[in-house]
């Protein structure tokens, strides 16, 4: 497996939660809910938590670098630091895991993979949503930028 290749798409996977935090303005949409689910706030620190949460477990102390952010007051500038960071370390974390001296160490890492991309898409939906509920819509360019991972 190319660890670096895998470390790419979760850059890719980041981006797109850093383009989805820049379309969202502080004051007017970090409240929003979709129903009764999260803010849209509170779907960023949650994602940034999680991944906290995974790095505990073989970056103990790497992940004390990582910000618990309030899901009622952090700032968006918290929020797009804690993103850029806990990216960074997920992917040490992803090389941990492939790394590992083990006969199945390629599909416990595709598998970790794919259950954390998934994750973050579905609060980018979230997101998403909350915006569409609340009169908020996207723009078309946007959200079609969303899916170019290519250009990314």
């Amino acid at each position: 497996m190319d660890i670096e290749a895998l470390c790419e798409v979760w850059r890719i996977n980041n981006a797109i939660n850093l383009e989805m935090l820049d379309a969202c303005d502080e004051k007017l949409h970090f409240e929003l809910k979709p129903g009764k689910g999260k803010t849209i706030r509170s779907n960023f620190v949650h994602m940034i938590g999680v991944r906290k949460m995974w790095m505990e477990e073989k970056m103990k102390k790497e992940s004390a670098l990582i910000p618990k952010l309030d899901w009622k007051t952090a700032k968006k500038s918290e929020i797009k630091k804690a993103l850029q960071l806990s990216s960074e370390m997920m992917m040490e974390l992803f090389r941990k895991y492939a790394a590992a001296k083990k006969p199945d160490a390629d599909l416990k890492t595709l598998r970790f993979f794919a259950y954390c991309v998934a994750h973050e898409a579905h609060h980018r939906a979230q997101i998403e949503i909350a915006l569409r509920i609340n009169g908020h819509e996207p723009d078309d360019k946007f959200l079609y930028g969303l899916w170019e991972w290519s250009k990314k």
